[in-house]
Parts: structure tokens; sequence; C-alpha cells
């Protein structure tokens, strides 16, 4: 079942093309990916998919009654609030908290300890932690998820991918996910989406495995694709961010 569909999704900004011609379904229990160079408009689409900008063309349907969670790529936050890490999680969430759930995601993150300090003062990795379990905790249909572990060590990635199937399996929610950990993320991804302004190809990690657009937009060279799988390709995508397809 599709959550949320885009038709044709264009934005144009003054006389700039952000995105193209962007085509895609989110769907039930499933984990789509978007891949691609920075500036390739990814966070747009996600943003799009969130009501929060309004395409220029095409069109964007979602089901009724659905509930979004959100991560951001990073926040604003304004240092004379002194908000702790624990109000900002229940701000406005509290009705839909399970409370023995939310006891075991703050153990599996291991965030107890840093709970009651002012969110303005966490590390990076710290607060990306506390953005990913906000966007989890009101139980949403559709999860966005924009570069969720740029600041997280292995063994919080590790964990963190673990989490997001589980409740991908057990929730049967769809899931939007902006990544640059290849590495992991596409062990459980359903359906991959390379963007670099417009869809440059899409389909399973098999099929992008294979595509020789992939293996353009990533700059590799052709002779060598056969050597290539897409689950190692981590270091050449986190070095290729400037690529034009």
């Amino acid at each position: 079942m599709n959550l949320v569909e885009l038709k044709n999704v264009s934005l144009k900004i003054k006389n700039n093309k952000i995105i193209s011609d962007i085509s895609l379904q989110l769907k039930k229990g499933q984990i789509t990916t978007l891949i691609g160079p920075n500036g390739g408009g990814k966070t747009t689409i996600a943003k799009i998919v969130l009501g929060l900008i309004k395409p220029s063309e095409g069109s964007l349907a979602v089901a009724n009654q659905i509930r979004f969670g959100y991560m951001p790529q990073k926040i604003n936050l304004d240092q004379s609030i002194p908000i702790t890490a624990k109000d900002f999680l229940t701000l406005n969430q509290k009705k839909f908290i399970d409370e023995n759930n939310f006891q075991q995601l703050i153990s599996r993150l291991n965030i107890s300890n840093y709970l009651e300090k002012p969110l303005c003062s966490l590390s990076g990795g710290q607060l990306q932690k506390i953005l990913f379990l906000r966007s989890i905790i009101n139980n949403p249909d559709i999860i966005v998820l924009d570069e969720p572990t740029q600041y997280m060590d292995i063994t919080a990635i590790a964990e963190f991918y673990h989490i997001l199937d589980e409740i991908r399996k057990t929730k049967n929610c769809s899931i939007l996910l902006i990544s640059h950990d290849l590495n992991l993320v596409m062990q459980k991804t359903d359906h991959v989406i390379c963007i670099n302004h417009h869809i440059c190809c899409e389909g399973n990690v098999k099929s992008i495995n294979e595509n020789p657009n992939y293996h353009k937009l990533f700059g590799i060279k052709p002779s060598n694709t056969h050597n290539y799988k897409l689950e190692d390709e981590i270091t050449i995508y986190q070095h290729h961010h400037n690529h034009r397809h």
C-alpha cells in the first residue's frame, strides 16, 4: 500500500531547478533510501514528502490519517532556552509514548546519562540519538531520516540500524532514509533511488549495483565495475560528493 506518492515533482527557485520530474512511492513495511551527491536534492525531496515544501510542478498524495516522524540533518538550537534532552524528547509527545518501550530505547541507545543535560550542551553524536528517538516515539506511519548517523560512532550506528529494522518489521511502517552509510544501510534497504537533481537510476540493491548510471554518479571506472559491489561503496561515496550526472 502506498502511504505517499510523488508524481512528476519538480521544484524551481528563481531560475534554479532544484529537482526535476521526481516520482516515487513510499510503501508500508519498506525502507526506501535516497543516495547521491551533496546538493543533489535529497533533502528537498524529503521535505516535499513531509509537506514542508510545496513543489513547483507535479503532485503529492498522502494517505489519510498518516502520522510522520522526522529526523532532520541538523537543528538550530536557541542557546537561551535551557531545555533538557528529556524535555525535548517528550515535548508534545507524551500522549503517544509507551513508557516501557521508551525506557528500552533509552537503554539501547545509551542516552540515559545525559537526558537531564541541556540540549545545547550535547555532542553531535548525542544529539543525533536524541533526534532519532524523538522521531520514532510517536509510533509514526512514515519515518523520514536525513543523514541520521553522521555523528555516531560505529557501535551506535550498528544499534541504530538494528532498531530501525525492528521498527519496520514490528510496526509495518514506511521509512525514507537519506544516508552515506551505504555499507550498513544497504543490507536492509528494499528500494534505492540515486538522485542528482533528477532520478539517475532506481531499484533494488542488486539492480543498482549493475546500473552504469550508478557507476557514473560515483565516479567508478566502467572497466572496474565488475569488481565492485554497492555494499562496499561507503569509502568511494564519502569522497565523491561533487560529481555531476
